[in-house]
């Protein structure tokens, strides 16, 4: 199932992804999520503090273009996660990402390792002297003698047929 959205772009933004797509020969929507997924790997250098979401700045004249994309479970997933933890929107994550990584993108030819498919994402709980922790996996969760106390809560599997990783939710 995939989950339809929108996300308000500056216009010379989605030039840029436009331009992008028709170079790589691949759907504006493909560039988006490689751009995005590139995101999770800087995820610390974003603000995160205990803020509101920031949203881009208004553009002047208000040149906007509205950009419906869809979403596979696990991509909206992560992308919820950057909102939680990087405090900016998801269409202010789509400027950021176009600026520091389309270049890099545009010169692997798209077909970079720095694109993984995001094939699982979980959420698992554990408990540590009575504080509760919550783990968000992008990937598969390994078995570590600390996940060994974390119990799934909820699984995405891009393959329906993979078994989950450890115990779920009972």
């Amino acid at each position: 199932m995939m989950l339809r959205t929108t996300i308000n772009m500056d216009k010379t933004i989605y030039s840029k992804i436009d331009m992008a797509a028709k170079k790589l020969k691949k759907s504006k929507r493909s560039i988006v999520i490689m751009l995005l997924t590139r995101v999770r790997h800087n995820i610390n250098s974003y603000p995160g503090d205990f803020s509101l979401v920031k949203y881009q700045s208004r553009v002047q004249g208000g040149d906007w273009h509205c950009f419906t994309i869809v979403f596979k479970k696990q991509e909206n997933e992560i992308v919820s996660d950057f909102r939680r933890l990087g405090k900016l929107s998801v269409s202010f994550f789509v400027k950021k990402a176009t600026e520091e990584y389309l270049y890099e993108l545009l010169e692997e030819g798209g077909n970079s390792h720095n694109y993984v498919e995001l094939d699982c994402y979980a959420i698992g709980e554990r408990r540590e002297n009575g504080i509760i922790c919550w783990e968000f996996y992008w990937g598969a969760p390994q078995q570590t003698e600390k996940s060994q106390r974390t119990t799934i809560q909820r699984l995405l599997h891009h393959n329906p047929k993979s078994r989950r990783p450890f115990p779920s939710k009972k």
